[in-house]
């Protein structure tokens, strides 16, 4: 009776072990797939900064080239107004 009682408590170990190892690889799967939606997150935020980086620099040449127009409209009225007056 004495080698069924030990017997017994160490197929209930045996049991607890087996649910821990279980739950290990749970979190194991857990760990992955955040990681993989951490590296998806990260490319399509270097994606982003990239288009932020290129419209920054198309909106700096387009103020230029707006600066030069009304330079050239305040030149062209300043012209008329001078030859009509």
């Amino acid at each position: 009776m004495k080698m069924e009682d030990r017997l017994h408590r160490v197929e209930a170990k045996i049991d607890k072990l087996q649910e821990a190892v279980i739950s290990l690889a749970r979190v194991e799967e857990q760990l992955v797939t955040v990681f993989n939606r951490q590296s998806s997150i990260e490319s399509k935020v270097n994606g982003l900064d990239d288009k932020v980086d290129r419209l920054s620099e198309s909106v700096i040449k387009g103020k230029s080239a707006e600066r030069i127009v009304w330079l050239v409209l305040a030149a062209a009225i300043g012209a008329a107004f001078r030859y009509i007056g």
